[in-house]
């Protein structure tokens, strides 16, 4: 609910892919079990996700993504 309120929408094919454009730029975000990917071209947005998640949920940020789910990310 809260991403629908910021304009984020959820994917019909995949319930934990969130993703958010406006003008040019896309916002996504992916949810595995208590692991989350945030993408996007806009730093901005980034942060604003960030803080607004911050509000909901109890987060540890990782920094730049260099593994999930076991994989490296290169």
């Amino acid at each position: 609910l809260v991403m629908r309120q910021c304009g984020y929408h959820q994917r019909n094919g995949n319930h934990t892919l969130f993703v958010k454009r406006n003008e040019q730029k896309v916002t996504i975000l992916l949810v595995y079990v208590d692991d989350m990917i945030v993408t996007s071209d806009d730093e901005d947005e980034i942060i604003k996700l960030k803080k607004l998640l911050a509000i909901e949920f109890d987060l540890k940020d990782l920094g730049k993504l260099k593994y999930f789910l076991g994989i490296e990310i290169a």
